[in-house]
């Protein structure tokens, strides 16, 4: 009670008073504290920021000076010199790319702990429960939003180079047929090798199929200065195909592998292996014998070859998505006749007329439906489809979807390419990006399938590698099928077919 006429007593207050106030007090510098604990454990996504805003100044200014240096080691590597370049002959060596993996690795893991030291240097005083579950999320999600892009770039590195060791042999012998090797001392690896052929085979063995045959043969000649490439197309049907001198089955075949219509160009491969016993400590007669003879066809030397086969081609096709075609007629799924047998086998689909995005089993009948068409047709879907492919080509594409062409490409390829040649090779694929590609096919057009006259052959392939300019040499042009000078029915003139003409214009 208060006193009369006094002024009124004020009492102290009790224990429970202060203690809620207390608490309050608490609670709010815990709010305060929390939100500058998250605020600086989210500044450690750049390493040493957060722990110089946490108090640890040396160590994080030492961090943060390493990351100016990388950065700026990083944006040199990118603007000066070819950095595409020194990229791709990076992702060809497979000590570097395991080094690669490994340092990633350690980053990753580095620049996690340095998220975790900056949680526990701005940590609140007297956090609550809610708020140590809360920290230990953030914590967990910094680390993974570090940790996730990296281990891409882990398994990237891991992929490739598990590709490089797996198609591309370690050949402690030297380069193939003549082929370059890089010399750090010759800034153009490819000074002393003008051309390179390279035999690129579409193989069409399979469990329907007695033994290999050549479905499809191209010859790539790159002129290793420009980069200007001429691709060569040889029907299967080609007969009288002739055996070089140093062929084991020129023994048997002296004129030329003349049978009629079963010895065909195609036919080579198995008739090589029937005579396994001519080819002592060759693991690949059937292939060695198809070298030399489209070698000795072309009259040029075939320095590397590159083989896939018809389930390859079509995974292909799907891991990049599919490719856009335009399709000249209704192309039958199925048809032609059974290996051996003259049954036909059913047709099950078609493929439209028009322009069409194919899934890889569409590509592969485009490129090799026979029902309704003779091999020449064949050849020229084959290389519209090759042309198409390489047209639509995006690296970006193609990176996001490169785990699945790797596998593809290890699966379903071969090569002899060594690896001691890839980086030079990366020089010659940037030359040929920047030069023309034409293409000249042997069609019945152009040759007689029958009765090839081969030296009329070499001089169409000679004329064909010269460059895109050249004058057009006489011999070649002197068992030409269609003249130069001919027009078509609208006063055109009609290409000589006897010469490359430009590859995008096949489709």
């Amino acid at each position: 009670m208060h006193r009369a006429g006094g002024p009124p007593r004020h009492r102290a207050p009790s224990q429970r008073s202060r203690a809620v106030a207390a608490r309050a007090r608490h609670a709010s510098a815990r709010g305060e504290g929390f939100g500058r604990f998250a605020a600086v454990t989210i500044l450690s996504l750049i390493p040493g920021a957060g722990l110089l805003a946490a108090g640890r100044r040396r160590v994080g200014a030492v961090l943060l000076a390493l990351v100016a240096v990388a950065l700026v080691g990083a944006g040199a590597f990118a603007l000066t010199g070819d950095a595409t370049g020194r990229a791709l002959r990076l992702a060809v060596r497979p000590s570097d790319l395991l080094i690669i993996a490994v340092a990633v690795g350690a980053l990753a893991l580095a620049w996690c702990l340095t998220i975790v030291a900056t949680a526990l240097a701005a940590r609140p005083a007297q956090p609550s429960t809610g708020q140590t579950v809360l920290a230990a999320v953030l914590v967990v999600a910094l680390c993974v939003a570090v940790i996730a892009p990296t281990s891409v770039g882990i398994r990237y590195s891991l992929i490739q180079r598990d590709l490089v060791t797996s198609l591309f042999a370690d050949s402690n012998g030297g380069p193939v047929s003549g082929a370059a090797t890089p010399d750090s001392e010759k800034k153009d690896p490819w000074a002393s090798t003008p051309r390179v052929n390279m035999l690129l085979l579409g193989s069409d063995a399979g469990a329907d199929r007695t033994g290999v045959r050549t479905d499809s043969m191209m010859v790539a000649s790159i002129d290793t200065k420009t980069g200007d490439t001429v691709l060569f197309s040889l029907p299967r049907s080609l007969q009288k195909a002739p055996f070089p001198t140093k062929d084991p089955l020129h023994t048997v075949w002296p004129d030329g592998f003349n049978c009629g219509d079963v010895c065909l160009l195609n036919a080579v491969w198995n008739q090589a292996e029937q005579h396994r016993d001519l080819f002592p400590g060759d693991p690949k007669p059937g292939l060695t014998a198809t070298r030399d003879v489209i070698g000795e066809i072309l009259g040029i030397p075939i320095d590397y070859y590159t083989i896939i086969d018809l389930k390859g081609f079509q995974s292909l096709v799907d891991a990049m998505g599919g490719v856009d075609v335009n399709v000249p007629r209704d192309i039958p799924i199925g048809g032609g006749k059974v290996d051996g047998t003259n049954r036909e086998r059913p047709i099950t689909g078609w493929i439209r007329k028009g322009q069409r995005h194919l899934n890889g089993y569409e590509a592969l009948w485009f490129s090799r439906s026979r029902s309704g068409a003779d091999d020449y047709d064949r050849m020229r879907r084959q290389r519209c489809m090759v042309s198409s492919l390489l047209d639509q080509t995006n690296p970006v594409q193609l990176l996001k979807k490169y785990p699945k062409l790797a596998k593809v490409a290890k699966n379903n390829m071969s090569t002899d390419v060594p690896q001691q040649d890839l980086e030079a090779w990366v020089d010659l694929v940037q030359r040929i990006q920047g030069g023309s590609v034409r293409s000249l096919p042997f069609t019945n057009q152009v040759i007689s399938t029958v009765n090839p006259d081969f030296p009329a052959i070499r001089a169409m392939v000679k004329d064909a590698m010269a460059a895109p300019t050249a004058t057009p040499s006489p011999s070649a042009t002197s068992s030409a099928t269609p003249s130069s000078t001919a027009t078509t029915g609208t006063g055109q003139a009609k290409p000589d077919l006897t010469k490359a003409q430009d590859f995008s214009a096949v489709c």
